[in-house]
C-alpha cells in the first residue's frame, strides 16, 4: 500500500492507504469515542459512537478506510449532540449500583457518560425484568448490559468459538414518534438495546478462557470468583508472565492486602486462556491437582490464538 496524506481536525496525518480510520487516529493521540470496537476484531458499528465527518459525509471511523486527500473532522457540533443522545440511551434504566458494581472505576459507560456531559435524561421506557445467565467462569447481568457486542465479536474472531449471540427479548420498544424527533443513530441504538440480550448459544462448551469476560466495557460479565469482592481502585496491578506455559503471555496480577483478587490482560494485544486468567492461585507442589486441571486447560489454550513472536 502507499502512503497517503489525510487531514484529521485540520491536523495533517501521513500513513497507509486503507487503514481504518479509527486506527489511524488513535496511533496518534486523536479521541474518537468507540464502545463496541476492539483493535483486533471485525468491526460491528453496533455502537455508533465513532461517527466522523469525512469529505462532508457521515462516516463510522471503526469502519471507514483512508483514502488520499480525506478532510475528517471528530467533533462538529451535530455529532457532539448525536453521540451525547445515545450516552443517554445507553444510561436508560442502567441500575445504580456503581458502588458495588464490579466494574466501577473502570468502566467506559461512566467515562463517556461523563466525557460526554450527559448530566440529564431525556428519555424513559418501561423497564422489564431481565434474568440473569452463567456460562463457564462467567456471571452475565443483562440488566447491566448494553449490547454492544464486544463479547460476541472476541469469541468469534479471537476465540474461534462464536458461542456468543444477540439473541431477541420481548421488551417495549421506543416510542415510534421519537423515532423523527432524536437524532437517528441514537433512536437505532435504543431499539436494538431494548430488544436484544447475549446469549450462550454456541453447541460447544465454554472453554472458560474469559476474554469475553475481560472486553466487557461495562459490568455485565463478571467471573464467580470475583463477584462483590473488591473494588476495582482498591486493586494494585503487578505485570508479569504467565507461568503456565513456555508462550509466557503478558498478565497483570492484581492484588490487595498480599492476595490476589484476579488475573487481568491487554485485550487489545493479547489473548489469554482458561489456565492463566483463573489458575492464578496453583501451587506447584500439588502435581495431582495441575495434571487432573491439564485437558481443560489444553483446550483453552487450543482455542486461544497467540502471538510467539
Amino acid at each position: 500500500m502507499s502512503e497517503i496524506t489525510l487531514w484529521i481536525d485540520e491536523r495533517e496525518v501521513r500513513c497507509e492507504e486503507g487503514e481504518y480510520l479509527l486506527q489511524v487516529a488513535r496511533a496518534r493521540g486523536i479521541f474518537i469515542p468507540a464502545i463496541c470496537y476492539l483493535s483486533r476484531c471485525s468491526p460491528t458499528l453496533a455502537c455508533k459512537l465513532c461517527m466522523v465527518e469525512a469529505d462532508g459525509k457521515r462516516v463510522y471511523a471503526c469502519n471507514a478506510k483512508t483514502k488520499e486527500g480525506m478532510r475528517v473532522y471528530t467533533k462538529t457540533p451535530e455529532i457532539l449532540e448525536e453521540r451525547r443522545a445515545i450516552m443517554q440511551v445507553y444510561d436508560i434504566n442502567h441500575p445504580l449500583e456503581c458502588g458495588v458494581c464490579d466494574k466501577s472505576g473502570e468502566c467506559e459507560l461512566q467515562n463517556y457518560t461523563l466525557e460526554m456531559g450527559v448530566y440529564t435524561q431525556d428519555y424513559s421506557i418501561r423497564d422489564s425484568s431481565k434474568e440473569k445467565a452463567t456460562w463457564g467462569q462467567a456471571l452475565y447481568d443483562p440488566n447491566l448490559c448494553i449490547v454492544c457486542e464486544r463479547c460476541v465479536t472476541v469469541c468469534k474472531d479471537m476465540v474461534g468459538s462464536a458461542n456468543l449471540k444477540t439473541i431477541k427479548r420481548d421488551a417495549d420498544a421506543p416510542a415510534k414518534e421519537l423515532k423523527d424527533s432524536m437524532p437517528k443513530d441514537a433512536y437505532g441504538v435504543w431499539n436494538k438495546m431494548s430488544k436484544s440480550l447475549i446469549g450462550h448459544v454456541g453447541e460447544e462448551d465454554c472453554t472458560d478462557c474469559g476474554e469475553c469476560i475481560s472486553v466487557c466495557p461495562v459490568g455485565a460479565l463478571s467471573t464467580k470468583h470475583f463477584h462483590y469482592k473488591s473494588n476495582a481502585w482498591e486493586l494494585e496491578t503487578t505485570w508479569s508472565a504467565c507461568a503456565h506455559c513456555a508462550v509466557g503471555c503478558m498478565v497483570g496480577y492484581e492484588t490487595k492486602q498480599g492476595k490476589i483478587y484476579r488475573v487481568t490482560n491487554d485485550w487489545n494485544f493479547g489473548n489469554l486462556c482458561g489456565a492463566g486468567r483463573f489458575g492464578f492461585d496453583f501451587a506447584p507442589p500439588l502435581f495431582g491437582a495441575r495434571e487432573r486441571a491439564a485437558p481443560r486447560s489444553a483446550r483453552s489454550l487450543q482455542k486461544s490464538r497467540h502471538d510467539c513472536l
